[in-house]
């Protein structure tokens, strides 16, 4: 699967997230509108984290092609994606393989769709790329930078990091659909999720398309259920609202209940939609 195919079907997913994400980052310290910048910026780039393992692909030369504004926008992602994709590649994905080498007395090599195209490996270069993160805003950008801009970055990390692991789990999903597929359990198990989908076939379509819809419903799901105390999960006026205004205490206890069904909803519609790509591309257990 293409990188712009990864990042396309992930932010599709991540939009059918969007009323739990919100009600979260409601509930939380975060300014929202900050913080949903800062994981989908993490989802983006986590989207297309696990190919670090593989040297021509798009986390580490960025994306390339289109035309106009499009063109100018791919050309900008050389910016960013290469420092994490050779960061991975050099400083997690490397360390790792060896690791793995040595214990396996040779039996697990460096493979592309190996450990990077895992759900331990995922796990690990998460927690590993967090304390990276951190090492480089303590160390280096406080050489540069105030103290209380280092403190503000800090302090975003773990959002920006569990957008790289949704991004990161997310591209698994997405890989389960082709014809090479992902080992999960890698390296404990090689049972194999796979199916028939390819980078210009038809199926494509109907998964965005099966996406798309899930992503409408969330939404209209979202701004409908109207919950109290809770900013942000009610449409523009409450995302407006969740900028400027913290939860109270009092009005978390009084929502929790009718909170449950309307951040449960979005999960189901995700897992609904996923469940139905993977039988449109015919995947299965091999």
């Amino acid at each position: 699967m293409k990188g712009e195919q990864h990042v396309f079907y992930t932010l599709l997913s991540l939009a059918v997230l969007i009323p739990l994400i919100l009600a979260v980052l409601n509930s939380s310290e975060y300014t929202t509108l900050t913080a949903l910048i800062v994981f989908t910026i993490g989802v983006f780039i986590g989207s297309l984290a696990p190919d670090a393992d593989a040297a021509d692909s798009a986390i580490m030369h960025g994306l390339a092609g289109g035309k106009g504004t499009v063109r100018t926008a791919r050309r900008h992602t050389v910016i960013i994606l290469p420092f994490f994709g050779y960061l991975i590649r050099y400083l997690i994905y490397y360390p790792i393989s060896a690791l793995a080498y040595l214990v396996s007395l040779g039996r697990i090599k460096p493979r592309h769709r190996g450990l990077l195209h895992s759900l331990f490996g995922t796990l690990a270069a998460a927690v590993i790329l967090a304390i990276y993160l951190r090492l480089i805003t303590d160390i280096l950008l406080a050489a540069i930078f105030a103290a209380d801009i280092v403190s503000a970055i800090d302090s975003y990390l773990p959002v920006f990091c569990a957008g790289i692991l949704f991004g990161a789990v997310m591209h698994l999903i997405e890989d389960s659909c082709t014809h090479e597929g992902v080992y999960w359990l890698f390296p404990f198990c090689n049972v194999k999720l796979s199916g028939n989908l390819t980078p210009k076939g038809r199926k494509n379509g109907l998964i965005i398309v099966v996406l798309g819809i899930a992503a409408i419903i969330s939404l209209t799901f979202g701004n409908t259920y109207r919950i109290s105390g809770i900013a942000g999960i009610n449409g523009t006026e409450g995302i407006t609202a969740g900028i400027t205004t913290d939860m109270t205490a009092t009005a978390a206890s009084a929502a929790a209940p009718d909170m449950i069904l309307p951040l449960i909803m979005p999960l189901i519609y995700l897992a609904a939609a996923w469940i139905t790509a993977f039988y449109i591309s015919g995947t299965h257990r091999g």
